[in-house]
């Protein structure tokens, strides 16, 4: 199977397959590396990286100062070129067989700006299993107000349940509300003795970390860490229960 044309058909040029497909040999990889290994010129290589960034196919991350680039796991390409590339699914065997998978080393991705934070999102829809979430909602949509909505709409045709720690006001209180309806089970904490900055998803084999405030998000994809957060989320969610019955006995008494 030609993958260096069936990736061309999806909208990539020839020297960017060439350079995605070397960086899926790696874990992460100086440009120097990359630009060898995809036979192309150093300057080029950067300039090639930086559009399948944009593409949301590339991520980096900046270590002692230098830097690194890491690709998209094709699985998650896949994903998110479903609607138009039967012909890719068919290569995800052999870009898989690209890629070095280190079970040690966890997988991580850095986003960027909305469309970045969206990405993460989209992403946990994708879960398998029920999403665990810590999140003050307010943050959460007024970072991306137009983008909930049809987020919620979505979770709620997939049937995915989500339980959830969230800090008090008028907001979360409708969210509570809500639950049922969509497929919710929160429980409400005080903002001022607990105050979230971060919302956090965690679900299958992954969590998920967005700042809204600062526009920035990061997928780590590794079975014990998700395994371990899922466990302290566990217990934050049985303390909040009683944190909520606790201080406001009104929405106890109305269930």
């Amino acid at each position: 199977m030609d993958i260096l044309r069936i990736l061309e058909g999806q909208g990539l040029s020839e020297k960017e397959a060439n350079v995605y497909m070397a960086l899926l040999q790696y874990d992460e990889a100086l440009p120097s590396v990359i630009a060898k290994k995809a036979g192309v010129k150093r300057p080029t290589c950067y300039v090639i990286l930086e559009q399948l960034q944009k593409k949301g196919l590339v991520s980096h991350i900046t270590k002692k100062g230098t830097l690194y680039f890491r690709a998209l796991h094709p699985q998650a390409y896949v994903n998110d070129q479903q609607a138009k590339m039967r012909s890719l699914e068919k290569a995800l065997p052999e870009l898989l067989s690209l890629r070095r998978e280190l079970i040690a080393t966890p997988q991580m991705t850095i986003y960027e700006g909305k469309e970045g934070l969206k990405k993460i999102m989209d992403d946990t829809l994708t879960a398998k299993t029920e999403l665990f979430c810590w999140a003050d909602i307010s943050l959460a949509m007024d970072s991306l107000t137009d983008y909930y909505p049809s987020y919620i709409e979505r979770k709620v045709k997939r049937t995915l349940w989500l339980r959830g720690v969230v800090p008090y006001d008028p907001l979360a209180v409708k969210f509570k509300e809500r639950g049922v309806a969509e497929f919710r089970e929160i429980y409400l904490i005080p903002k001022d003795k607990f105050p979230f900055y971060n919302e956090i998803n965690i679900y299958d084999d992954k969590v998920a970390i967005i700042s809204h405030q600062d526009q920035v998000g990061i997928i780590i994809q590794n079975q014990y860490i998700a395994d371990t957060q899922r466990s302290i989320f566990k217990l934050g969610f049985e303390y909040a229960k009683m944190v909520e019955e606790r201080e406001y006995p009104e929405l106890s008494s109305s269930k």
